[in-house]
């Protein structure tokens, strides 16, 4: 399991971190594309990626959050994640 963080600048200017795992740096990066005009769910939050202006993904060794346990960092739920066009 590799381990990322998310950061999301939305369009009123702010940014969150978001901390995430997955398989790989490109299925990672497939899954936010694809629920990129939408809801990008987790067991822990949902990111209304309708809402944001522009994200960076960044893979991290969980060593460098010492203040984080590898539980705080959460898939991507794919049932609950969508994007616009999936409602159509």
């Amino acid at each position: 399991m590799k381990y990322f963080v998310l950061y999301v600048t939305f369009n009123d200017d702010s940014t969150d971190e978001f901390y995430l795992k997955g398989k790989s740096m490109k299925h990672m990066e497939e899954r936010i594309q694809r629920y990129s005009n939408g809801a990008l769910s987790t067991s822990k939050w949902t990111i209304m990626t309708s809402n944001a202006k522009s994200s960076f993904l960044r893979e991290v060794d969980p060593s460098e959050y010492p203040h984080l346990t590898k539980h705080d960092f959460v898939q991507i739920n794919e049932n609950s994640s969508y994007d616009v066009s999936d409602l159509a």
